[in-house]
């Protein structure tokens, strides 16, 4: 557990805290059943912090304080509230500490721990939130009110909201977001655009034309020429093994079918591939006039 003296040892502290709680700053005609009932409140306190019961423990430095007020006490229950996520009550504590100890040794590093705090809560509390669009430029409004431009980054309070995103030219967006605590939103929207007057349309520049089935016929025509050479090649491929040597007769004239129907098939697909190229000249000029 952290103590006021960062640099001494838990039971050192104790035992300087509780010298503190018996007697230091103490009147003398202060009860001594109110040290004890100090003493014993602090004690359980630093035995539950040190089990993570954080709830517990700022209860008994609570009555502890309670018994016998001292500063340092109060330090302890910034560091138990911490623990437990309130933040606002840690930094109350804190702060109270600082002013009933004013003198303390590390105040600069208590105030830098408030600062921290505090930044940590505002995060929290005022979440980022982050507007872009397609196109850029875009107004941004929160709740109906003018809040800047896209791209637009801003903190808002935690829980519901209206957004809502407009450009000249293009369909508003409204959203409506749910902000939580510590969880930044970042929104990507795209805009569309209004439907186009006549006159835009008119001077809107023309879109090329397509030409599937030109495609479709030079495409059918590459495929039958692939294929007219590959079993051309093969049927070439035959013969010169029917005549490179000797062969059994019905190895001979195995050989000698094959390269006969290769070359027909070869034949074939080059006549195809002709017609398809003629005919996707013939698309090319024609769909291009629609």
């Amino acid at each position: 557990m952290t103590t006021r003296h960062r640099r001494m040892s838990f039971p050192a502290f104790l035992i300087a805290l509780l010298l503190a709680l018996g007697g230091t700053g103490a009147s003398a005609a202060e009860p001594g059943a109110a040290r004890a009932t100090a003493r014993r409140h602090f004690e359980r306190g630093t035995s539950l912090y040190q089990e993570g019961r954080y709830a517990e423990a700022a209860a008994a430095f609570e009555a502890a304080y309670q018994a016998r007020a001292n500063g340092v006490v109060l330090y302890n229950l910034g560091q138990c509230y911490e623990k437990l996520g309130e933040l606002q009550r840690a930094i109350g504590y804190y702060r109270d500490y600082l002013r009933t100890v004013p003198n303390a040794e590390d105040r600069p590093l208590v105030e830098s721990l408030i600062a921290r705090l505090e930044k940590r809560d505002e995060e929290e509390h005022h979440p980022q939130v982050t507007v872009s669009s397609e196109p850029a430029g875009a107004r941004v409004q929160v709740d109906g009110e003018a809040r800047g431009v896209t791209p637009w980054r801003d903190s808002l309070e935690v829980g519901p909201h209206r957004l809502e995103v407009t450009r000249e030219g293009y369909q508003p967006l409204r959203r409506d977001v749910e902000l939580r605590p510590g969880e930044p939103l970042a929104l990507q929207l795209m805009l569309t655009p209004l439907p186009e007057s006549g006159v835009t349309v008119e001077n809107r520049p023309e879109q090329p034309r397509r030409r599937v089935w030109t495609w479709v016929a030079a495409g059918a025509a590459g495929v039958a020429a692939a294929g007219a050479v590959t079993l051309g090649l093969l049927a070439r491929s035959d013969s010169r093994e029917l005549l490179a040597r000797p062969h059994e007769r019905a190895e001979a004239q195995q050989l000698h079918d094959s390269a006969l129907e290769r070359a027909r098939a070869s034949n074939i697909l080059t006549g195809t591939a002709g017609v398809a190229l003629l005919a996707g000249t013939a698309l090319f000029f024609i769909e291009g006039s629609f």
